[in-house]
């Protein structure tokens, strides 16, 4: 069962929260062949997003498929407490990143700025995220959005912190303000969708490749196009919950114990064991986040 620390409070959440739409442990997942001891890290699902009282029984279904810890970005002023909180609720389990997504951009005031630069400083903050462009929605103009995402790259060049970083149909952008970076920044870009040429830059510019459950949509052979190009050992793997659930449960609510639907679909396109997969993208998370070896637990 998960462990909560239940000395901090989770705190208001103030983003969309999704009602949860399982009933008991009847989830679907798919029979696995792996041992009992394979160990999955989701490298990014917004918990924050789930009701609180939700939280609990999700990690609980996440431990029991094997998904021994989560990562949880926020997206802005409004889940930023309470995705640090969960870290602290759940230390075993839980790391966060401090950030402000892309659609939340134009929010990015003085304030805010300092309530970041002292969320980075918190117990259980590994990385700074949710951050990057989004021009598909263009939820905050362009500029305002290249804004955001210079100035937390450069915080967390200045903290010595990956990045957790969102692309929609900014490639280019995204790519430029990365490649000035290169060398200075770590990071990921998470649930990437882009082709094999992008993805071999990210890898060049240092950065790891997270893969979530839309490996696994029907349609998406441009996705596992991509994934054919990557190398096993710069992958993360992730849910990005409570979207983007993997088949068989595509257009439901994603969480993280879906994980290892993600990672048995790579092991499939690698021709390699899920246990390999899985084994690769924990060491990679816990080099990207520095960690500890010992962590999850």
């Amino acid at each position: 069962m998960s462990q909560r620390n239940t000395e901090k409070p989770l705190g208001g959440l103030g983003v969309l929260v999704v009602q949860s739409v399982w009933h008991g442990l009847g989830l679907g997942l798919e029979s696995s062949p792996m041992s009992d001891n394979t160990t999955w890290i989701d490298s990014h699902a917004h918990l924050s997003m789930f009701e609180p009282d939700e939280i609990p029984a999700v990690l609980d279904r996440a431990e029991a498929r094997g998904v021994a810890g989560v990562l949880t970005p926020s997206t802005g002023r409004d889940d930023l407490d309470a995705s640090i909180a969960l870290a602290g609720d759940y230390p075993g389990q839980v790391v966060a990143a401090a950030g402000v997504h892309p659609h939340e951009a134009d929010s990015l005031d003085a304030p805010l700025k300092r309530l970041i630069e002292q969320a980075c400083t918190r117990a259980g903050v590994v990385a700074v995220g949710e951050i990057g462009l989004d021009y598909h929605y263009l939820n905050s103009p362009r500029e305002d959005q290249i804004a955001a995402f210079v100035w937390q790259l450069d915080l967390a060049i200045e903290l010595d912190l990956p990045v957790v970083v969102h692309n929609r149909e900014s490639w280019s952008d995204l790519a430029s303000i990365l490649g000035e970076r290169q060398g200075r920044v770590r990071g990921v870009c998470h649930s990437f969708a882009e082709g094999p040429d992008e993805a071999r830059r990210v890898l060049e510019m240092g950065l790891f490749v997270g893969i979530s459950g839309m490996v696994t949509f029907k349609g998406a052979d441009n996705i596992r196009e991509m994934v054919a190009a990557l190398e096993p050992n710069r992958v993360l793997v992730e849910t990005d919950s409570p979207f983007l659930a993997p088949v068989p449960h595509r257009g439901r609510q994603n969480e993280p114990s879906f994980v290892p639907l993600v990672g048995q679909r790579l092991a499939k396109e690698w021709k390699k064991p899920a246990e390999e997969i899985a084994a690769l993208s924990s060491a990679g998370f816990r080099e990207l986040f520095h960690v500890g070896h010992d962590w999850p637990g």
